[in-house]
């Protein structure tokens, strides 16, 4: 809970120092109400996905992230097909491959990323097959594919508040035995930690802040926003504690900051945060580079 409650805090901060800089930019944009849902959307999302990216970081599980958000393209068709939202249909789809893959990974004789290299080009191709059925289907893939969190709607937005409530709740509660499981999964056995229930949730978990995440930036750079401020964040943190500190402010801001540009150079809002989040993950690898090599030859 404190490190939840510092982490708000130091959000807390951060806006009250830039707020003389864009308070005319941000009283500009909250005159409509579609920037309203987008910022709202985006800060959930950018604190989602960066609290739990945190634990993809550490358990090296990228490349399963992607392919849940790959797989959930299917159900974002399904959805446009039979006419409900398609974040709850593609909600169906990515908790139950997440599910699945957990036993997959424990129980088949191939390995994971084989069964993942299946996942990621079967189901994205199934779900562009089924758009391609409904007239016009072409925006409604890109949106998807790219994101568009301006367009983001009321019932959206209601999914990733729900979505946010559960993931937030749930780490607060387990956060001790998740984290202790992604180190080391036979001392938490050891330990009475029931690992293979928290993974599973842990998955779940993933599979929720991905499909929250698709209107923001789509399927194709979702995994950029869990893995690159995380990513970030490791550069500089000298503690783990300092790493869950410091990746939410690192997501939020590129999400605030991609939309801004987005919005005001008229670029796409899913690409323009992902960039913006590279940008400072070059930036910090650069700057550590530099400062471990003149460490090297001062030593």
């Amino acid at each position: 809970m404190c490190l939840i409650l510092c982490t708000i805090f130091a959000q807390v901060n951060a806006v009250e120092g830039c707020l003389s800089y864009m308070e005319p930019l941000v009283f500009d944009i909250l005159a409509y109400p579609f920037m309203q849902r987008a910022l709202a959307a985006g800060v959930l999302v950018g604190v989602m996905t960066s609290l739990l990216g945190v634990l993809v970081v550490l358990r090296r599980s990228a490349f399963f992230g992607d392919a849940i958000a790959h797989a959930a393209l299917a159900g974002v068709a399904a959805g446009v097909l039979a006419g409900c939202n398609p974040l709850l249909a593609a909600l169906g789809v990515g908790v139950g491959i997440a599910m699945s893959l957990h036993v997959v990974e424990r129980r088949s004789r191939l390995a994971l990323d084989t069964v993942l290299g299946f996942v990621l080009p079967f189901f994205m191709a199934v779900g562009v097959l089924l758009l391609s059925l409904t007239p016009g289907y072409q925006p409604e893939l890109v949106s998807f594919l790219f994101g568009s969190i301006l367009t983001v709607s009321r019932d959206s937005l209601l999914v990733i508040v729900t979505i946010t409530v559960v993931v937030l709740g749930f780490l607060l509660r387990f956060r001790h035995q998740l984290i202790f499981a992604t180190f080391d999964e036979d001392a938490a056995q050891l330990a009475g930690i029931r690992v293979g229930l928290v993974l599973t949730s842990y998955y779940v978990l993933l599979a929720l802040v991905i499909i929250a995440s698709i209107r923001t930036v789509g399927t194709v750079l979702v995994t950029a926003l869990l893995v690159i401020p995380a990513a970030t964040a490791k550069l500089l943190a000298r503690s783990l504690r300092q790493m869950f500190m410091l990746t939410p402010l690192l997501g939020t801001a590129s999400v605030l900051g991609g939309m801004l540009g987005s919005y005001y150079l008229d670029l796409p809002s899913g690409p323009a945060i992902v960039v913006l989040s590279g940008l400072l993950f070059l930036g910090v690898g650069l700057s550590q580079g530099k400062i471990l090599g003149a460490r090297r030859k001062s030593g």
